[in-house]
């Protein structure tokens, strides 16, 4: 008769990750982290998405976090499995992602392990916080503090767990305590009354007042104080990126402000004189570098103190949730609506359609943004959107719409090609009651190329959409303004349908615009599907290089 093993400290490290509420792992396996993958899966029933990079580990965990809200979860072995991890750590730290990196790590006894490197180091520099495994006896607590980390909102974390102690007998006693236990209730954070008053006067002197909502306003439900609010004081609406047609159907509102709104949106957001902006972070993107306002006194209102005047420097500011202090000004404000910017005139001029500039037909590909609106008609419209970043961008951002801010997920903070795939993965893992569109350029598919095989394996419902202009298309088109050699930024592109054919995807390769219908209207997410799109060079999205090019 055999001895029952004794209970191993990576078996109570992967019952502390369940107790957590986590069901869904990533990650690449090793030597490091075998003994933990084996036991979540095995044992516990977690779902473990074998990546086949690191890095696309790393990014499918945080397009995971973005989508569900919940902790993003991935796992690698020591040394370089953890290196390959650096730059979607970065992005996700810019992002404040709430992503949990378990990396095994060498024992510390053996000095010479090839794969013994300063894992605390490069964790600080690229997660920006690590929690390592003290030992046996708090391996509960340790995984805790990792996930309170996360779940305060203060971004990744890195949980150092040696081979050494992850094989040491757990103590007979030891019980998981989830983080949850160590954080306050939820609660609203009201604002201070002598600041809404600071700022009711600022609208009593203002004529042409903006309420502009973002992220933040959209995860505070603050639409109908916001919409009471800007009819009160006779304000504009308008959104951010990350809150894209939260408004659309209301009279009053101009849609997207920043460096992607419409030329009709931007000739009457300059006339502002007042811009009240709601859980939105006033980035550069959102002001356009300073030219979107350059009459307005600008308000934010911000739960988080560090976003105030990071980017952009502001007028006042309230540190509260949104709605919370939309419904604090309605309060105070006098009861009788003011005119403010809302005139017939003006409504009548937002009510007049928006014709899309003139599609540009050329030998190389299709216009970007006639590819753009034809995916948008295409798909039923609640669907999940990832968009890569690249000289394509903004076309799907703009004409690419979504029912609901919530399904849009941009990996944008670094500005690193490459992460919309695995991003895309992360996303439909997390939502796959409903299609997942990924758009990328054939730059960063090709440097996250074997993710394909990943979704394909997985039978992850992913649309991806490939545009196409075998170049690296902003640095193309800044040589060519700068009138240098244009020849290093372009490239002789493979045949990408055959290629994702290979790896194991459904695939097709979309000439024309009915080529590229018919493509989408197959997708049945039953498997992945890569549409490979050739497009023009001649179209050029200038707002791309105001953002590159202050």
């Amino acid at each position: 008769m055999t001895a029952e093993r004794p209970r191993r400290c990576y078996q109570l490290l992967a019952e502390a990750i369940v107790a957590e509420g986590v069901d869904v792992v990533f990650g690449v396996m090793g030597d490091g982290n075998l003994h933990l993958i084996t036991d979540l899966v095995e044992r516990l029933g977690v779902r473990f998405v074998a990546a086949r990079h690191e890095a696309g580990a790393v990014a499918m965990a945080d397009g995971y976090a973005r989508a569900s809200g919940r902790p993003g979860v991935c796992t690698v072995t020591h040394g370089p499995g953890l290196t390959q991890t650096g730059t979607p750590l970065t992005a996700a730290r810019q992002a404040r992602s709430p992503v949990v990196v378990i990396a095994g790590d060498t024992p510390p006894a053996f000095r010479l392990h090839a794969q013994n490197i300063d894992q605390h180091t490069f964790a600080l520099a690229s997660a920006g916080a690590i929690q390592q495994l003290r030992g046996a006896a708090h391996v509960p607590e340790d995984v805790a503090l990792a996930f309170r980390h996360v779940r305060l909102g203060l971004g990744p974390i890195v949980l150092n767990a040696p081979v050494d102690l992850q094989l040491q007998p757990a103590l007979p006693d030891a019980r998981p305590t989830p983080s949850t236990e160590r954080l306050a209730p939820p609660q609203r954070r009201l604002p201070d009354p002598e600041r809404i008053a600071a700022v009711a006067e600022r609208i009593a002197r203002s004529e042409r007042p903006v309420v502009l909502a973002g992220r933040g306003a959209v995860l505070a439900g603050a639409r109908p104080a916001l919409l009471a609010l800007a009819e009160r004081i006779g304000a504009l609406l308008a959104t951010t990126l990350l809150a894209k047609g939260w408004f659309d159907g209301e009279p009053f509102a101009v849609g997207l402000a920043g460096g992607f709104s419409d030329d009709r949106a931007r000739e009457i957001l300059r006339q502002a004189d007042l811009v009240l902006a709601f859980g939105a972070g006033l980035n550069q993107f959102t002001v356009d570098q300073g030219r979107l306002f350059p009459h307005a006194a600008l308000v934010q209102v911000e739960l988080d103190p560090t976003r105030v005047g990071w980017a952009t420097l502001v007028d006042d500011a309230i540190l509260a949730d949104a709605r919370a202090t939309a419904e604090a000004l309605l309060a105070v404000l006098p009861p009788t609506p003011r005119t403010g910017f809302r005139s017939e005139a003006l409504r009548s001029h937002l009510a007049a359609p928006l014709l899309p500039p003139a599609d540009v037909v050329a030998d190389d590909g299709l216009d970007p943004r006639l590819v753009a609106r034809t995916v948008d008609a295409a798909l039923p419209p609640r669907r999940n959107l990832v968009v890569g970043i690249g000289h394509y961008s903004g076309y799907p951002a703009i004409a690419v719409g979504v029912a609901d801010p919530r399904d849009l997920v941009l990996p944008w903070h670094l500005g690193s090609v490459g992460l919309g795939l695995p991003v895309g993965i992360g996303v439909a893992v997390a939502r796959p009651e409903q299609p997942t569109l990924v758009v990328e350029g054939d730059g960063g598919l090709l440097m996250s190329l074997p993710e394909l095989e990943t979704a394909a394996r997985e039978r992850i419902p992913l649309l991806v959409v490939v545009l196409d202009d075998r170049a690296y298309g902003a640095e193309l088109h800044i040589l060519a303004a700068e009138g240098l050699p244009t020849r290093l930024a372009l490239f002789d592109t493979p045949d990408l349908a055959r290629v994702a054919e290979s790896l194991g995807c459904r695939a097709v390769r979309a000439d024309t615009a009915e080529a590229l219908r018919t493509a989408l209207h197959a997708f049945d997410r039953t498997h992945p599907l890569v549409v490979h799109v050739p497009v023009t060079r001649q179209v050029v999205h200038h707002e791309i290089f105001r953002a590159l090019r202050p």
